[in-house]
């Protein structure tokens, strides 16, 4: 696990990495099982490298992955505020040109959403989904790399690329790119929030944010209260 090539990635490790992420992605769009299922799925595909490597290279798991406690969270408030709201602004502009009805529709045929079990899922992906992207993307995969350019940028593409997965089928090309790409930017900006405070928990703190304010806008469509 140690071997490092002239690119400046060690091989075993970004193997599994691209073995993880196409495998979640062959699972969400290939064999679509329950919601719980292909979350433990992907639990066990993100989280298997990482524990192999870890163990491998001599590593502790929070050296793996970068966790550390982190101060002065002043300006990780504000952008976990700005995240939350942007999400939202970004709706309710957007909103006209969304197939709000056939969003709902796949999400409650293809991850099996309702009112009565969306709560449960929520938490699940505010709490621990939100971590282990953070900790597979921004710590694991990011650590893979000799150059943090390298790294935060093969880390962010891949990490827009396995959400594809999710809304392919939501959006128009024109918005559908738009999303890819903000994705991107969005993990560079995770990956530099979370190298300014040298944790992941840093991150996963605003990933975390702006997951609820999608997850409540997700709510308002479940509810019917939007998007009838």
């Amino acid at each position: 696990m140690r071997h490092i090539n002239d690119s400046g990635f060690r091989f075993p490790g970004f193997a599994a990495v691209l073995i993880a992420v196409t495998a979640v992605f062959l699972v969400e769009q290939v064999i679509q099982p329950s919601y719980w299922i292909k979350s433990s799925i992907k639990v066990l595909a993100f989280s298997a490298p990482v524990i192999l490597y870890s163990f491998l290279s001599g590593k502790s798991l929070t050296e793996t992955i970068n966790l550390r406690k982190i101060s002065g969270v002043a300006p990780i408030i504000f952008s976990m505020l700005l995240f939350s709201v942007g999400v939202a602004v970004l709706f309710f502009i957007s909103r006209d040109s969304l197939d709000l009805a056939g969003i709902k529709q796949n999400l409650m045929r293809k991850e099996n959403l309702s009112p009565e079990n969306c709560f449960y899922v929520f938490v699940y992906i505010i709490l621990c989904n939100a971590f282990l992207e953070e900790a597979f993307f921004r710590g694991f995969v990011f650590g893979l790399f000799r150059s943090k350019a390298t790294g935060a940028l093969i880390s962010a593409v891949l990490f827009s690329l396995y959400h594809i997965g999710i809304f392919i089928t939501w959006f128009s090309l024109p918005i559908f790119t738009l999303c890819v790409a903000g994705l991107v930017v969005i993990g560079l900006f995770l990956q530099w929030i979370s190298e300014k405070y040298h944790s992941i928990a840093a991150g996963y703190a605003v990933h975390a944010s702006a997951n609820f304010s999608i997850n409540l806008i997700v709510a308002l469509l479940i509810f019917g209260i939007i998007g009838k």
